[in-house]
């Protein structure tokens, strides 16, 4: 075998040996990708637990979101700065979830819009919405207000 065989030889191993590296960065790349987005979607659960237990955990703050959502206006200045907090932590998550689903996480965004459609189809998540939507990125408050016209 002359020196040039071997050099050939050594250049199909040479090709190989990519193919066979980038085959792998590209199912690495694939793995950490989903690994991510599974934190995301777990960090956005979190998110919405958290604001889920603090509602229903302390009985004050589950009154002042009930009568908020039933009308904001019947609540006092404190309780109803309290009111916008909680909807304002709740829109939020609800955003977060929104912003992912635009880098392709198109299920969960799905079965958010159900509960943004509810929570700003009461009277009081109107009174939020329209005090305070300029609090959120133009996109989403376009999305929020096709998903509004949508409920009614």
């Amino acid at each position: 075998m002359t020196i040039q065989d071997w050099g050939a030889i050594g250049e199909i191993l040479g090709a190989i040996a990519t193919v066979a590296t980038l085959l792998y960065l590209a199912t690495q790349l694939r793995q950490n990708t989903r690994a991510l987005q599974a934190a995301s979607m777990d960090s956005t659960t979190q998110a919405a637990n958290d604001i889920r237990t603090n509602i229903f955990a302390d009985p004050e703050i589950t009154a002042i979101y009930v009568e908020g959502l039933r009308d904001a206006s019947s609540l006092s200045e404190i309780d109803r700065e309290r009111f916008r907090l909680i909807m304002t932590n709740a829109l939020w998550a609800i955003w977060n979830t929104y912003a992912q689903s635009q880098f392709g996480g198109r299920q969960s965004w799905s079965s958010q819009r159900s509960i943004a459609s509810r929570l700003l189809g009461y009277p009081g998540g109107i009174w939020f919405w329209d005090n305070y939507r300029q609090e959120f990125d133009p996109e989403f408050q376009l999305e929020i207000e096709k998903i509004m016209k949508e409920g009614t």
